[in-house]
Order: structure tokens, then C-alpha cells, then sequence
């Protein structure tokens, strides 16, 4: 029988007596026809090393272990490792390693080369997952990632529309994000509540803005923590900078933005406008 079948996940699952546990958001998938559209569309060759976010009971690893030539399987739930040391013995490139991904030191595993990322994405920890990822940029390759619906709508959003968020600023900052496919509910067990889509990051050689990475994040930080406020008011409020309202309204105005404009509504230029304008001004402080 298939491991990627509700069936077989169900049989395993009772036969091990695992009971899975919300709080990780454990949702398997069990459709052959998409694992294998993930394991294609992530691009992969036998000089990638692969670090598979949450591998389960290994159905994606399977898929992406022929086509890579390193794999680390990374599964935070120690009930699940003897499952995937049975699935994955006859492929001698897979590593297990039983720890929570954000806990992961992604640059020791990298070593002296960079790193292709592919995940179902558990959604109760998909910003922090993201978050790390865009922290590690410099030594990863690409991300093929299974997210919720709604994430992957604002992941490519156009920044200073209503769907844009303070992730979809940074992520689209250091890649190059598409949507690639969506992937019903039904092809998971247990069914999650909500429809999920494959979204696919090209991590650029450099980000898109100029400022001091440390002030660009911060500044955005900012404006999306107190959306409802103006700029001024963010920027002034916010603990991240604490600023007085002097710096904040003389980068404004060097920056050629309105005071009273709210942060949602600044494209990735203006924002790197404005934290430009902030770092010369707090250099010279």
C-alpha cells in the first residue's frame, strides 16, 4: 500500500499508537500526484543539499531524496523518527534529525555551501519558519514551500495594498516569491479547515533596498505593529526604534513622505527611502 494514501497514514499511525497533536499541526499529505508536483517544481539536482522542514512520515522526503544529492530530514516530533528511519533506509543521502526547525542552526548544515529549502509548513508557526529563512537568505538558494492559502495570498501581494503585511515586505525584500499551485484541503489527513498553496522563494543575490539591514526591518516592524497609526506616530511609538519626534519628522521629510500616511500603505521603495533617511540621521546623533 502507499504511504501516501489516508489509509495507510491512518493504519500507521494506529499501529503505533500516535495520536497527533494539533499544537504541531500535523497534516500529512496523502496525494502521490501532488507530493510529486512539489518534489518538481523545487528544482532540484544531485548538487543540492536539501533541508526538508517537517518530514513527517517521510512521503516528501521520498520524493525529493532521488532527485537531491544531500538531504537533512528535520521532524520535531520524536514519535515519528523510527517511521521515517524505516520509509527512508534504501536512500543513503537522507539524514534525519529529530529538532525543532527554529531552533536549527542552519549555517553549521550549510558549511561551504548554500541550501535548498522544502517544507509542508505546519500554519501555527509558518511566520517564524519564514522569519528564520529570510535571516539565513545569504546561504539558501530557493524555499518551495506548502503554506496556507491566505499566507500565500499575502506573500505575494503588492506591498501598500490591504493585503500586504510586514512578512510580505521582508520575504519579498530578500526574494523573488511566486505562486505556483493550489492544493485542496481534501488531499490531507486529517483534513485541515483551510486550503494551502505551493509558493516557490528565489532568494536574490542582494536584497531590493539599500538601507542598513538592521534599521529596514525595524522600520518595518514599525509601521505594520501599529498599522492604524500614522508614520509619525508608529515610528515615535514603537519600541523597536524609539525615536524622538524630531528624527522621525526630519527622515520623513528628507525621505518625501507624508507624516500623516499610514505605514500599509508605503511601497518597498519608500520604505528603503525611509530607513536611508533615518540611518544618516541616527549616525550622526
Amino acid at each position: 500500500m502507499s504511504p501516501a494514501t489516508p489509509s495507510y497514514v491512518r493504519d500507521l499511525l494506529a499501529r503505533h499508537k500516535i495520536r497527533l497533536k494539533k499544537s504541531l499541526g500535523q497534516h500529512f499529505l496523502v496525494d502521490e500526484n501532488i507530493l510529486k508536483k512539489i518534489a518538481t517544481a523545487a528544482q532540484l539536482s544531485p548538487e543540492d543539499t536539501v533541508l526538508e522542514i517537517g518530514a513527517g512520515i517521510g512521503t516528501l522526503t521520498q520524493e525529493i531524496a532521488p532527485r537531491a544529492g544531500r538531504v537533512i530530514a528535520v521532524e520535531i516530533d520524536r514519535r515519528f523518527i523510527p517511521l521515517l528511519e524505516e520509509h527512508l533506509r534504501p536512500y543513503e543521502n537522507v539524514t534525519i534529525v529529530n529538532q525543532d526547525f527554529l531552533q536549527l542552526d542552519l549555517r553549521a548544515i550549510a558549511l561551504d555551501t548554500k541550501i535548498a529549502i522544502v517544507g509542508n509548513l505546519p500554519y501555527s508557526v509558518t511566520a517564524p519558519i519564514l522569519e528564520k529563512l529570510i535571516e539565513a537568505h545569504d546561504i539558501l538558494t530557493a524555499a518551495t514551500l506548502l503554506v496556507q492559502a491566505e499566507v500565500a495570498e499575502k506573500l505575494c501581494a503588492a506591498p501598500g495594498t490591504r493585503e500586504a503585511s510586514a512578512l510580505t515586505i521582508f520575504v519579498q525584500s530578500f526574494a523573488h516569491v511566486q505562486r505556483l499551485f493550489s492544493v485542496s484541503r481534501s488531499v490531507f489527513f486529517p483534513m485541515p479547515e483551510v486550503d494551502s498553496a505551493c509558493v516557490r522563494l528565489e532568494f536574490r543575490e542582494r536584497p531590493t533596498f539599500c538601507a542598513p539591514e538592521d534599521i529596514f526591518l525595524k522600520v518595518v516592524r514599525a509601521a505594520f505593529n501599529l498599522r492604524r497609526k500614522t508614520l509619525r506616530q508608529a515610528l515615535t511609538r514603537s519600541p523597536l526604534l524609539a525615536l524622538p519626534h524630531e528624527i522621525v519628522l526630519k527622515a520623513l521629510e528628507r525621505a518625501q513622505l507624508d507624516p500623516q500616511r499610514r505605514g500599509e500603505t508605503l511601497s518597498l521603495e519608500e520604505f528603503d527611502r525611509l530607513a536611508q533617511a533615518l540611518a544618516a540621521l541616527l549616525q550622526k546623533e
